[in-house]
């Protein structure tokens, strides 16, 4: 399987306070990836790293191209980021114009622009709000704009930093949901940080950052299984506790280390208990 993006020897900070020091990370294509890790560890830094709005030393190759200025343009036009506050990323006035503010910048034809918006409307239902100004819009179809905007131009890595976290489940629910069926029919790598436990199993991969560098990146399975962790002399016990809860009420079967997603659903109360070891 290729990989999406590696991040080689990565450092970052002042010299005496590093926020990362020789950090190593591979993604791989269309896989989904969820990111956590303690507060201030950094998660926003490195995602802006990835993006080329700040510079760092080490090495990052996207979809086999160097980040550096000479391809960041190139990059920008493979790779979405969906920030925590959406109203700074909303530029224009109205809808019809936002979402078609990337493709003019990528300069593709009026044709493609419009085949472009066809398509993305049999996956999202964007056509009842797309001639609205954003003025007129509530919070949940501002998310809507924000996400189409991200989708349309076809990327091959969506990053998802926070920006659902403060949505009901519902909603939160719905936007998953585009984001897996537009998986599905155009394949996407997805590396989403979120404080919400359940949107955090969603995925099919957990990447633990800590101290300055990715100390675990493997499957849900096998992080709930501690194996990775242990290895690592990790100072995070919320994934240690949270697999013995997830195995207390038969939420991972015994045997093979497999979280239970529907019957997880069922247990509200306890993912309040478990939503303080996952300390992100």
């Amino acid at each position: 399987m290729d990989d999406i993006l590696k991040i080689k020897k990565l450092t970052f900070g002042h010299t005496i306070d590093l926020l990362f020091e020789d950090l190593n990370l591979t993604l791989k294509y269309n896989e989904w990836y969820t990111l956590v890790g303690p507060n201030k560890v950094g998660k926003t830094t490195l995602v802006k790293i990835i993006c080329g709005l700040i510079e760092s030393q080490g090495d990052i190759e996207f979809n086999f191209l160097t980040l550096n200025n000479k391809n960041l343009k190139e990059i920008r036009t493979r790779l979405s980021v969906l920030f925590s506050n959406i109203d700074k990323q909303i530029i224009e006035d109205n809808v019809y114009d936002e979402i078609i503010f990337e493709l003019k910048n990528m300069n593709l034809s009026s044709l493609e622009i419009e085949n472009r918006i066809k398509k993305i409307a049999e996956i999202i239902d964007i056509e009842p709000i797309i001639y609205k100004d954003i003025a007129e819009l509530n919070d949940y179809e501002k998310y809507l704009v924000v996400l189409t905007s991200a989708l349309i131009i076809k990327p091959k890595l969506l990053i998802i930093d926070q920006t659902f976290d403060n949505l009901s489940k519902s909603e939160r629910n719905k936007l998953y949901d585009i984001i897996s069926k537009y998986r599905e029919i155009h394949k996407l790598t997805i590396l989403n940080i979120t404080s919400n436990l359940e949107d955090s199993l969603l995925g099919d991969n957990i990447v633990v950052l800590e101290s300055g560098k990715i100390i675990a990146n493997d499957k849900i399975m096998n992080i709930f299984n501690n194996k990775i962790l242990n290895e690592k002399n990790s100072k995070l016990p919320f994934v240690v506790e949270l697999s013995e809860y997830l195995k207390l009420y038969e939420l991972v079967d015994k045997k093979t280390e497999i979280v239970n997603l529907r019957l997880l659903s069922l247990y509200p109360l306890i993912l309040l208990i478990f939503q303080r070891f996952l300390a992100i």
